[in-house]
């Protein structure tokens, strides 16, 4: 799915030197294996080969960077060179830019800040979901922090867990700048969080559980508390829906919906977590 968050014209390869090794090896050994990328009727493996060609520098820090990408690496290079034009070379630096949009935006937060679901979202949605007051808070997959500083205004404490450097630092530099006391900063997946049981009285998220419902649900519910709330509080955007997520509302989750401000209905949801002595 394109979102057209960029104009991948604007972008070179040089990107990838601020992308982290876990969307490396996304970009390099996953990505087309999964049924919902799609890069259209071009050649991924020849775009990549034309698209690095002029960068040596990206190929090098790519395979020092993650080195479980040195297979695909390695085939791509066997690909003969074309005497490719420059436009040619160019046009494949785009496409492969376009396809990969989400991971240029997480180098950028100031570009990210301007996507569809975060420029015009009202932190009241979140406030609708859940109580926060005097709550210590996780927010997984923070991003920009969104969510987070939102929480932050209501909340005792609250804990940002974003896998990506360049977000974490962003956010870090947003709390020195506006002097924000309880908001702390970690690295974290959500798959893998980096907490005890039992230790959050609302776990937030928004964008991120939907790749492996039962083990990211299962993963966020270990680490809240008995009575606790797990709440997907998603931003604003153009897209249309038509109904909740019957994933989440199978596993118990309410939903509330809205139409939001760029013209999409938008559902989000909760779920108190019961767990048995």
């Amino acid at each position: 799915m394109s979102y057209n968050w960029i104009n991948a014209k604007d972008y070179t390869m040089n990107c990838f030197l601020l992308f982290d090794r876990w969307a490396l090896k996304w970009i390099f050994t996953d990505c087309s294996a999964n049924e919902w990328f799609s890069y259209g009727d071009r050649d991924y493996k020849l775009d990549m080969a034309m698209a690095l060609y002029r960068y040596p520098h990206v190929e090098w820090y790519v395979r020092n960077k993650a080195p479980e990408c040195t297979e695909f690496l390695d085939e791509i290079k066997k690909i003969p060179y074309g005497n490719w034009t420059e436009d040619e070379m160019k046009e494949a630096e785009s496409a492969i830019l376009q396809a990969h949009e989400t991971f240029v935006v997480y180098a950028f937060p100031e570009v990210m800040n301007q996507v569809n679901y975060i420029r015009n979202w009202d932190e009241k949605y979140l406030y609708e979901l859940v109580d926060l007051t005097d709550k210590i808070v996780l927010d997984v997959g923070s991003g920009t922090g969104r969510l987070a500083f939102a929480a932050a205004k209501k909340a005792k404490r609250v804990y940002a867990s974003e896998p990506c450097d360049c977000l974490r630092e962003y956010m870090r530099d947003r709390i020195k700048a506006e002097e924000i006391s309880n908001v702390k900063v970690l690295d974290g997946e959500v798959l893998s969080l980096p907490y005890e049981n039992d230790t959050f009285d609302v776990v937030l998220s928004g964008h991120v559980i939907g790749d492996f419902y039962e083990e990211e649900i299962a993963e966020i519910t270990r680490i809240t508390k008995d009575g606790g709330w797990l709440v997907i509080c998603n931003g604003d955007d153009e897209f249309k829906r038509t109904g909740p997520d019957s994933e989440l509302t199978s596993r118990g989750f309410e939903w509330l919906s809205h139409e939001s401000i760029e013209g999409g209905i938008i559902y989000d949801y909760r779920k108190q977590v019961r767990k048995e002595v």
